[in-house]
């Protein structure tokens, strides 16, 4: 890295120069190491194949060489075998009749070495022709034994067709061999056969030895009158054959069986198996080739190439007689020695590679410094032009590309002076600017009359206007402050305040708190909503009621955005909407006395004249049913007075019960049906079912009552009225539905206060709708109105499912209509 790099951890960058010398020496260096990798694979593939080859054509030539010397041996042993006078004397030992005590005892006398028992077997006819063939006096010219093959023979006799030994050069045979598997091989019952016993150690001889085994046949050659039997030294036979084939320092032949045992080895010896049993079946097969190893079977574990053949001739002079298998030439070389040639010419190469990478580096880093050099420069300009700082245009005569790019840069550092020559005297414009429309902002805050903070994320007051610190004045009004030292609060308005700040900080201002209008309280009944000033955007501040909203200013780029309170001091309007309220509930007094002089005028004129009426009425039936009929004028102004003053408090118990919804309804609908004309009114029932609630049912039906009169009323005694239920979530939903004229928008919001109606004097009190909802809210549900001016209006009731199930039958009626029945009380 140069001093010019750009500030950085140490040896977590490089530089140009180092990078373009890292670049050429892998430009030079990957093809290099893949090309020296190619050819050392394909060296070595090439190798393997060569050297297999070669190794399978001198398996197949020292096998054809072990064949003839086989062959060869088994011509020599037949010479004997077909000698006239010993099949002569044998065909006559054949017909003669068998004496078989003679026999055993010569066989006793043959195993202790008696010598008259030795010397009448070693020196018979057949022993001394033994001895001449052996000796050569019996063969041509030229077909002497070599002393090799004599020397090799460690054993040769005959046996007759009983297996007893006639003829031997030496002691070492045992008399009786009509049960070994070589002898019962060659006899063939009596059919003869060419018999190569496998190699193995024989105790007499203390070698590892092979034999070969001929009948000998009739003169008809019909069957066999004798077997002769010749026991070779493996090692001393084949030793000349396999020591000669040598090459290299360590390759070499050998000869083993088909279970992998030496049968002759320059290196290991005779008898012992292959080091690697699993090499013995992929060097073994029927046909010559070569195989690439895990092992070489001498007890090394490099991998070896390993070329093997089989002795065909031998297996067909013996006509595939050869016990347990067939024998295998084996050719091997060390994997080192085969090998050597391409890694003498890997290292040669790669000192050569070296070399030119050498070579390569010192090159790179001479053309890295003429082209790092230049770059430098451009990038030293490149910083004194960020800084403002270039004087003299760059100097670079390099006759290419970058000789361009520096002219670029020259051009480059004179636009950028040309451009930033005003810049600073506009700069300093706009920053006056700024100035001006911020004292003009101030200015305007000032001259607006209710206090205005500027809050900072961490309740540091920013700003306060002229009205806040007017209002404010003890205080400390000094920007820097906190909120809470500014405004006097109590704890709670305090911890309220606090809060807001923090939920409007995390969020943005999409909406401001919402004030709610106080609602005027009923004078004449208990206030049981809960529409305290807790819900109300105001603060209580000394002896001041202030009313407050939340702002979001944004901040300038970078910066936090502030948080605005403005305060409006409304201490003088609450006074003067109390006044207005207490005027119209004033008011509201003569409505209600001029109502319920109205309201009662009719049921009393009715008692007066049914009262006259009975005095001159003669006939019971008629006075009872006059006096019915002064029962039920007295609880018509009774539901009267209960409807004016909002006093219920005749229940059959204190506590609520149990009782079916839709059972409600329906004595309400009557009652109210006996009110109020409804006999074109159409009513539709949707009922759930018997619907439990947990209600006082008596002030239920009551609030019905007032709903079914206000939709009567309102459909002028004609339309339809739909009612239904439905059970939703353990809650019950009750419906009343008219099809009237509906309730105009700035009426609907004011249903609920009392004394509030649209209808005439003397025609409504204005307390039935405000009655109703209190009683439903008693019994733990609520009331909701919906209309459209012009599409009739909806009373909405919610209770919740009772527990326990509704009385059946008509008990709660009955109940309910014997408490009608007792005088009632109003206060």
């Amino acid at each position: 890295m140069n001093e010019s790099s750009p500030p950085g951890p140490a040896g977590a960058r490089w530089g140009l120069k180092t990078k373009i010398i890292v670049s050429m020496l892998l430009v030079g260096l990957l093809p290099l190491v893949i090309g020296l990798g190619m050819a050392f694979w394909q060296g070595s593939q090439e190798i393997r194949e060569v050297s297999g080859e070669s190794f399978t054509a001198l398996a197949t030539e020292a096998a054809r060489t072990f064949d003839l010397l086989v062959v060869e041996e088994i011509a020599h042993t037949a010479r004997i075998a077909h000698d006239p006078a010993i099949i002569r004397e044998l065909e006559r030992r054949r017909d003669i009749p068998s004496n078989s005590r003679a026999s055993t005892d010569l066989e006793r006398r043959w195993m202790s070495r008696d010598k008259a028992a030795v010397k009448s077997i070693m020196d018979n006819p057949f022993s001394a022709l033994i001895h001449e063939y052996f000796s050569g006096i019996h063969s041509a010219p030229g077909q002497l034994l070599p002393q090799v093959v004599r020397s090799s023979t460690k054993m040769l006799f005959l046996t007759d067709t009983q297996g007893a030994l006639v003829g031997t050069m030496t002691d070492h045979p045992v008399f009786r061999h009509d049960e070994t598997r070589w002898w019962r091989g060659a006899f063939n019952k009596g059919v003869g056969k060419l018999y190569i016993e496998n190699i193995h150690f024989d105790e007499k001889v203390n070698t590892y030895v092979f034999t070969i085994s001929l009948p000998i046949m009739d003169s008809l050659r019909h069957s066999a009158v004798g077997i002769l039997h010749r026991v070779i030294d493996a090692k001393d036979f084949f030793s000349p054959a396999t020591h000669a084939i040598r090459f290299g320092k360590t390759g070499h032949v050998m000869l083993i069986d088909t279970n992998g045992i030496v049968i002759s080895c320059p290196i290991l010896p005779t008898g012992v198996p292959l080091s690697d049993p699993r090499l013995t079946p992929l060097i073994t097969p029927n046909h010559p080739g070569w195989v690439q190893a895990s092992s070489d079977g001498h007890g090394g574990h490099a991998t070896s190439v390993i070329g093997f053949a089989p002795l065909p001739e031998t297996s067909r002079a013996t006509n595939g007689s050869v016990d347990q298998g067939s024998w295998h030439t084996f050719v091997w070389q060390s994997s080192d020695e085969l090998f050597a040639p391409i890694q003498h010419l890997f290292s040669w190469v790669l000192m050569f590679g070296l070399a030119a990478i050498t070579l390569l580096a010192s090159l790179g880093y001479v053309a890295a410094g003429r082209i790092v050099t230049p770059v430098r420069q451009l990038q030293q300009a490149a910083q004194a032009i960020g800084r403002g700082t270039l004087e003299r245009p760059i100097q670079i005569s390099t006759g290419d590309e970058l000789e361009d790019l520096a002219g670029e840069f020259n051009r480059m550092n004179a636009q950028l002076k040309a451009a930033f020559a005003g810049l600073t005297d506009q700069v300093e414009l706009k920053t006056q600017e700024v100035r001006v429309l911020q004292q003009s902002t101030d200015q305007i805050l000032d001259a607006v009359p209710t206090p205005i903070l500027l809050i900072d994320a961490h309740e540091v007051v920013q700003y306060i206007n002229h009205a806040g610190r007017k209002s404010f004045p003890a205080q400390g009004t000094v920007p820097g402050s906190s909120l809470c030292s500014i405004l006097s609060l109590d704890t709670a308005q305090q911890k309220r305040l606090q809060a807001e700040f923090r939920a409007n900080g995390s969020a943005p201002f999409a909406a401001t708190v919402r004030t709610q209008e106080s609602v005027p309280r009923d004078p004449l009944m208990p206030d049981t909503d809960q529409d305290s000033s807790k819900h109300r955007a105001q603060l209580q501040i000394g002896s001041r009621i202030y009313r407050y909203q939340w702002f979001r200013l944004p901040a300038r780029p970078g910066g936090e955005d502030s948080i605005g309170l403005v305060l409006r001091d409304t201490t003088d309007e609450s006074r003067v909407q109390d006044q207005l309220v207490q005027a119209e509930k004033s008011g509201s007094l003569g409505v209600l006395t001029a109502g319920i002089g109205h309201e009662l005028n009719n049921p009393l004129f009715g008692i007066i004249g049914l009262g006259e009426v009975m005095q001159d009425e003669q006939d019971m039936e008629m006075i009872k049913s006059y006096a019915k009929d002064i029962v039920a004028h007295g609880r018509r102004m009774a539901a009267i007075i209960r409807d004016f003053t909002g006093v219920i408090d005749r229940e059959t118990s204190d506590k609520p019960i149990s009782a079916s919804m839709e059972q409600i309804v329906d004595q309400a609908l009557t009652t109210a049906q006996s009110t109020v004309e409804m006999k074109a009114i159409v009513i539709h029932k949707l009922y759930a079912g018997m619907t439990p609630v947990l209600v006082l049912p008596d002030q239920l039906r009551q609030a019905l009552v007032n709903l079914f009169t206000n939709a009567a009323q309102a459909m002028n005694g004609r339309g339809i009225l739909t009612l239904t239920t439905a059970v939703v979530d353990k809650t019950v939903t009750t419906t009343i539905a008219d099809s009237g004229p509906g309730i105009s928008k700035p009426h609907l919001s004011k249903i609920f206060d009392p004394f509030f109606t649209t209808k005439g004097q003397g025609e409504g009190s204005g307390l039935g709708l405000t009655v109703a909802r209190r009683i439903i809210r008693k019994s733990g549900g609520d009331l909701r109105i919906e209309s459209v001016e012009g599409h009739g209006t909806t009373c909405i009731i919610t209770l919740p499912v009772s527990p326990s199930p509704a009385p059946k039958g008509d008990a709660w009626v009955s109940s309910a209509l014997q408490s009608e029945s007792q005088p009632s009380h109003s206060s």
